[in-house]
């Protein structure tokens, strides 16, 4: 077939149509190779799809057919890849036959390292459709934000992360809210001991995930007389925002689902409103505490005049905050398995992810070791900070890439120890 093809445009190669066109010119042609796992894993979701269109032939059924379209992004790009794979195989062998004249030879070459470029974007793709999506990818989300070690500095810097995300949630035209911000000095309103940030554009937990951890700043605070660099640490949560009524599509009322809460299991505490000030601040009881006395897990809300709207939102962080937990939960577990079998890790939200130094006016993501030298960019929500996060997500695919191939990995070994 592909001598046939290159044979047919040969006159699309004489020297006076080169001048016309070029290929681009690559450093290599090595097309990059999928791992047994990870092939293996692909072909075997292609051959459960072709298993369930066979079957939804005879008898239309809506679950089918919503698993069917689930499976067909990773079912695509398999036959994708497939069709370019089997073209390089056989332009290298057209490539490696002696009795190939010169021209032929040529337009192999020059389609070789078309066909190259062609595999790596297909390989990626293909990577990208066998990470399982996030469960909360197309969600809002809430972000919060809490000052570490550093003492005052480090709640002022709560305060310049806070701005970080608002002026870029503004520029992506993400919706934000300013649903909690809390001081922790009444004297300097600056240093904040809270600031939670609802984004209620749908999704925005996906753009935004990569965010969650200990971020850590480098620089003399204004307060230090002999210019010596502190160093303080916020660190950032961000928590899937769910309705207000899961209905049976989220679980609210199932006890099995992550986002049950038994009400039973939190108590409510309705007090006075504390803060600098305010006409509602102490002379009315709308702020609400509500403790899950299981985890222990603590959500106070007093930032709205209505106790109803405070509690209303209470429940939403409270319902995130324990949701957030039960999976992450789950991924430990796993990942405890992961080193056991394969020595595959996670990093967790408690792991330093970026530190930002005002002395050098850089910004590096000790995840995937990126360093932009354009502070004030970042600071301000601006582009550096997408080429930032997006270097995030793609060491983030990489890691998943690595726990599909270790999940695979474990599987074999356990069916390996039954049959023994």
């Amino acid at each position: 077939m592909i001598t046939r093809r290159l044979v047919a445009y040969r006159h699309l190669y004489h020297p006076a149509c080169r001048q016309l066109w070029r290929w681009p010119r690559l450093q290599s042609t090595v097309a990059p190779k999928l791992s047994p796992a990870v092939l293996g894993q692909a072909q075997s979701i292609a051959a459960e799809h072709d298993k369930l269109s066979k079957q939804i032939q005879n008898e239309y059924n809506s679950q089918i057919a919503r698993k069917i379209g689930e499976l067909s992004s990773v079912t695509n790009a398999l036959k994708d890849w497939e069709t370019a794979n089997r073209s390089l195989t056989e332009l290298q062998q057209l490539l490696n036959d002696p009795s190939t004249d010169a021209e032929l030879r040529s337009l192999a070459s020059e389609e070789i390292e078309q066909t190259s470029a062609q595999l790596s974007t297909l390989f990626a793709a293909l990577e990208s459709s066998l990470i399982p999506p996030d469960p909360f990818s197309s969600l809002p989300c809430l972000l919060e934000i809490r000052p570490g070690a550093g003492g005052s500095e480090a709640g002022i810097f709560v305060g310049d992360l806070l701005r970080m995300y608002q002026a870029f949630c503004k520029r992506r035209n993400l919706h934000a809210v300013l649903v909690k911000l809390e001081s922790s000095s009444k004297v300097n309103l600056e240093e904040i001991q809270e600031a939670i940030l609802e984004i209620s554009t749908p999704a925005a937990y996906d753009i935004l995930k990569c965010e969650a951890g200990v971020h850590r700043v480098q620089r003399v605070p204004a307060t230090e007389t002999q210019g010596r660099t502190h160093t303080s640490a916020a660190s950032v949560l961000v928590l899937p925002s769910f309705p207000d009524q899961g209905g049976e599509e989220l679980g609210f009322d199932d006890p099995a689902s992550d986002y049950y809460i038994n009400p039973s299991d939190v108590r409510t505490d309705v007090m006075r409103a504390r803060g600098a000030g305010g006409q509602h601040v102490n002379t009315t009881d709308s702020a609400i505490r509500l403790t899950h006395i299981p985890t222990s897990t603590v959500v106070a809300i007093q930032d709205a005049r209505s106790q109803h709207k405070n509690r209303q939102k209470a429940w939403q962080v409270l319902r995130a905050k324990l949701a957030q937990a039960r999976r992450e939960a789950r991924e430990e577990e796993k990942a405890k398995l992961r080193v056991s079998v394969v020595g595959v890790a996670r990093m967790g939200r408690g792991d330093k992810v970026r530190t930002y130094n005002w002395g050098q006016q850089r910004v590096t993501d000790h995840r995937s070791g990126f360093t932009v030298n354009n502070l004030n960019d970042v600071l301000e929500g601006g582009e550096t900070l997408d080429r930032v996060m997006e270097s995030v997500r793609g060491w983030q695919r990489e890691r998943d890439l690595e726990a599909l191939v270790a999940d695979e990995e474990a599987a074999r070994k356990r069916e390996k120890g039954k049959v023994k």
